[in-house]
């Protein structure tokens, strides 16, 4: 069901300023909040034994039931890593990420652990752990020849780069500047170096559109000159729930993914869905091209898109293309 619940009527460009100014203002005030969540030596444990000292290990009826979801669950079928592995180009030299408050905005070295073959954990559940070995890609991914690739392992998100005539159109920018920045420069380095020339948000969770600043220059979007398109409502539902509800949904986020534990298999593994969330500099671009209709074509740079709206999926406001 879509929220309809407004507690006082702003227009279209104070909800831009607000959008802008509060999203900012919540990238810095919890700051400890965002370091452990986002990477840095304070997350990261030992992985050969519990972070508390008070803590357990798994009992005999924890590993009898792990052990009989090895042996009935189809683990054999490796079809999924083939695919993660599809159209890998490269791997960037470094593992870290360090966002301009001077803290680690990501580490994907902190997970390593997991790729220690043959090695189960009796602690995680094993399709936790499969998934959580599958989000361990890291790098840059050809997905359609010479058109459509991907950094992948960057983020919760992954970050599409679809190759237009002159530039790149990029999909979903990650949550953090930083993050969306050295994904940018990744395949700027591998490719060839390639301006943007539009982002597409494709809904209004944060990790689909928070990195935006570290690809475009906000100045070039209000020029017209690079395209921010998004789905109708946007601006609104990215507001409700990232500046009204934001403290209850960043406390749902800590409990649902125990993204403040260590990292070890006895803390946070995965977020199933992506690895975790990058701790650096979130913010908003505001979108220069709605699209408002169910469906709707455009063409930028050369490519034809066909957009689709598909409010109340994933988000409240969202669209495929």
């Amino acid at each position: 069901m879509r929220n309809n619940f407004r507690p006082f009527r702003l227009s279209g460009a104070a909800v831009h300023r607000l959008t802008i100014a509060t999203i900012a203002a919540c990238a810095i005030a919890p700051a400890n909040m965002g370091y452990a969540a986002g990477g840095g030596e304070i997350v990261v444990a030992d992985p050969s034994k519990h972070f508390d000292a008070k803590g357990k290990e798994p009992s005999k009826f924890t590993i009898e039931l792990q052990d009989g979801l090895r042996k009935t669950l189809p683990f054999d079928d490796q079809r999924d890593f083939d695919e993660a592995k599809r159209g890998f180009i490269a791997a960037p030299d470094y593992k870290q990420i360090m966002a301009e408050a001077g803290n680690v905005a990501w580490d994907i070295g902190s997970y390593e652990w997991l790729l220690e073959e043959g090695q189960t954990f009796d602690t995680i559940h094993p399709s936790l752990q499969r998934q959580a070995i599958l989000n361990m890609a890291y790098g840059l991914y050809e997905v359609v020849p010479d058109k459509i690739y991907q950094v992948r392992g960057y983020d919760l998100a992954n970050i599409s780069f679809i190759k237009s005539d002159t530039g790149w159109i990029v999909f979903d920018p990650l949550t953090a500047k930083e993050t969306a920045k050295a994904a940018l420069d990744f395949i700027n380095e591998k490719l060839g170096e390639r301006p943007v020339v539009a982002v597409v948000y494709s809904h209004s969770h944060g990790d689909h559109f928070g990195g935006v600043r570290g690809v475009v220059d906000e100045a070039d979007v209000k020029s017209g000159k690079v395209k921010v398109i998004a789905p109708v409502g946007f601006m609104q539902h990215a507001v409700s729930e990232n500046v009204y509800a934001g403290n209850a949904m960043t406390r749902r986020m800590f409990y649902q993914y125990g993204v403040l534990l260590p990292r070890s298999p006895y803390g946070h593994v995965d977020q199933s869905i992506g690895k975790n969330t990058a701790a650096g500099n979130l913010g908003l671009i505001p979108p220069n091209v709605i699209i408002k209709d169910d469906y709707e074509d455009l063409t930028v740079d050369g490519v034809r898109m066909e957009f689709m709206n598909t409010p109340g999926t994933e988000a409240p406001a969202e669209m495929n293309t």
